[in-house]
């Protein structure tokens, strides 16, 4: 049953993303710290609909609203952070605000799921491991070189499956997500499988995964960094995918094929 949206929230969102009936999120708020993100990523959606996105800008007033929308969503709701620009992005390093939303949300009791590429969120293993929290990271690829290419100002897979390992061991719960797999980049059964089990034996308690979805411009920056590939892309999605919204998605048998490769180690 779908729960009346909350009026009068400053920053913090209902997450309901178009209102599509593709999403299967259990009803959670979202708080995206920043506009923009740093790292790069040449697949990434958000880019396609935030103006000037590559220029990471804080929120206004961040944590004065942060605090007053705290006051107005229920007690002990899930908050995701963020599901458009990495609240660990480059300038975090300087700026250090996301550890401050961190302790306020989680001073209040809220539940807190951290959805990030950058293994900066060890920076605050004391807060999460204390609080109702969990954290999500994302690797898309066992390959370092490929990588940089991916997400050019995002840290190499080795430093993210490395802060796994530092924050399991902390105490604080780690799920990977393997997302997006691109054909013909990052879609070998054997490089899947290596990562699966490198992220289970650092403590991944689980892995979700997903395929790229294309759109216009997503599709130009990877044929542009990868011109190899532009006629296999093109025809996959454009001429034999599926168009969903301002999105192409890879056929339904062949999402299938990518997914299992994947599903057999969970």
């Amino acid at each position: 049953m779908k729960l009346p949206m909350i009026r009068g929230l400053k920053i913090i969102r209902e997450f309901d993303p178009w209102r599509s009936k593709l999403c299967t999120c259990p009803h959670k708020f979202t708080l995206n710290p920043y506009t923009g993100c740093a790292h790069g990523c040449l697949y990434c959606y958000a880019r396609s609909y935030i103006k000037d996105f590559t220029r990471v800008r804080l929120k206004d007033k961040l944590l004065q609203r942060v605090l007053s929308d705290l006051n107005r969503i229920p007690k002990g709701a899930l908050i995701s952070m963020s599901e458009s620009s990495d609240p660990y992005t480059p300038p975090e390093h300087r700026i250090g605000v996301t550890r401050k939303v961190i302790q306020a949300i989680l001073s209040k009791g809220f539940r807190l799921l951290i959805v990030t590429k950058s293994d900066l969120v060890v920076r605050d293993e004391d807060l999460l491991s204390s609080g109702n929290a969990a954290v999500s990271i994302t690797i898309t690829t066992i390959n370092d070189e490929l990588a940089r290419r991916l997400e050019p100002g995002a840290p190499p897979p080795s430093r993210r499956i490395d802060a796994v390992k530092k924050l399991t061991s902390a105490g604080v719960p780690v799920t990977v997500r393997i997302d997006p797999i691109i054909p013909f980049l990052n879609d070998s059964s054997e490089d899947l499988s290596e990562l699966v089990e490198e992220v289970a034996n650092a403590g991944a308690l689980q892995v979700t995964t997903s395929t790229y979805k294309a759109r216009w411009d997503s599709l130009r920056r990877l044929s542009t960094a990868f011109p190899a590939i532009k006629d296999k892309l093109y025809d996959a999605y454009v001429e034999r995918g599926v168009r969903v919204g301002g999105y192409f998605y890879l056929p339904p048998e062949v999402r299938l094929r990518y997914l299992l490769i994947v599903l057999p180690h969970n």
